[in-house]
């Protein structure tokens, strides 16, 4: 079987405060207009509560709070991008993200960089996983399971 070089994947892109951010197009479910969300006492502050989606809970979390971003939008006019992340050796884990905008399914090209803290809250920096380049413009990766791994470490589990 040939091996897919990272340069051909595809990503779904879509903006987090003023960035612009990508994840693996595989990793997305779906994309829902912002729902009524029921907050879970004591939890995370980006941890925005959980949905009901067809009969099933997911958890929200709010991306832009976890990188410290300002929102340029209420809360009530952003979209929900459905993530479903592999988890070893259990089932995927359903994730709703809070995103300002949701922008395209595209190949990005990848560059080369040295640096991906770009900005980045400290201990923050290994939640991207590379940056790429869309027109002139560019876009950092997101490391869904290490930001998985991390929250599930700030929980407690």
């Amino acid at each position: 079987m040939e091996e897919k070089k990272v340069s051909e994947q595809v990503y779904f892109s879509f903006m987090l405060g003023q960035g612009a951010f990508a994840v693996p197009v595989n990793y997305v479910r779906e994309v829902l207009n912002y729902d009524s969300i029921t907050k879970v006492p004591k939890s995370l502050p980006y941890l925005k509560g959980v949905m009901n989606m067809r009969g099933s809970v997911v958890t929200v979390a709010d991306f832009r709070e976890l990188f410290g971003f300002e929102s340029t939008k209420p809360v009530e006019r952003c979209s929900i991008i459905v993530l479903e992340i592999p988890q070893p050796n259990e089932p995927d884990l359903i994730l709703g993200m809070i995103a300002d905008s949701v922008d395209v399914v595209t190949k990005l090209e990848m560059v080369k960089s040295e640096n991906y803290d770009f900005g980045t809250l400290p201990g923050r920096k290994d939640f991207i996983s590379g940056v790429a380049k869309k027109g002139d413009s560019f876009v950092l990766l997101l490391d869904l399971e290490k930001i998985m791994e991390s929250i599930e470490e700030e929980i407690g589990g």
